[in-house]
């Protein structure tokens, strides 16, 4: 699973990505199978994850002489999963996230047979909003792929976030 050893809120939550999105076969469910959490730094301000691409991973028209490139829908849904886990991770009330805004800028392209690694710093946590940004680089090369910011609005009961949730069928109960 995870390359973080340990028991902080990050790697909880983490764990609980994992198994969640497997069970439900969510929409994340194809990037849970192979993202890492690889550290977790600086009192939970800081975190790294990676996730190595896979053809599955394609932009349609992309072409086979040209590298396939990944599409930009991947990079954004794995920013969004990172830095969801990472702002609610940081909440001091441990509740339940929803996306107010996300925005990506891209610089590059990702492609198939390398691996993301994406860097996610918290911004902001306070009572009713949460933001981080995250930096998306390509390993083997080190070029920045894509920045991204990422605000939230806590909603919830207190400690909910890292609640299993009791029926597969309300998971969007919140």
């Amino acid at each position: 699973m995870a390359g973080v050893g340990g028991s902080c809120r990050l790697t909880t939550l983490f764990a609980q990505y994992v198994q969640q999105t497997r069970a439900q076969n969510s929409f994340s469910s194809n990037f849970s199978k192979r993202m890492l959490l690889l550290k977790v730094e600086d009192n939970l301000r800081k975190s790294t994850f990676q996730i190595p691409l896979h053809q599955s991973d394609c932009h349609a028209f992309g072409m086979p002489r040209e590298g396939q490139h990944v599409h930009g829908g991947v990079i954004a849904t794995v920013v969004e999963d990172a830095t969801t886990m990472h702002i609610c991770a940081n909440d001091a009330r441990s509740r339940k996230a929803v996306t107010t805004d996300l925005n990506l800028s891209f610089l590059g392209v990702g492609k198939v047979g390398r691996t993301l690694q994406i860097d996610t710093n918290i911004l902001k946590i306070g009572g009713v909003l949460g933001v981080a940004e995250a930096y998306v680089k390509d390993v083997s090369t080190g070029k920045l792929i894509a920045v991204g910011r990422h605000t939230m609005m806590f909603i919830g009961e207190d400690n909910s976030a890292t609640e299993y949730a009791h029926s597969l069928n309300s998971v969007f109960d919140v």
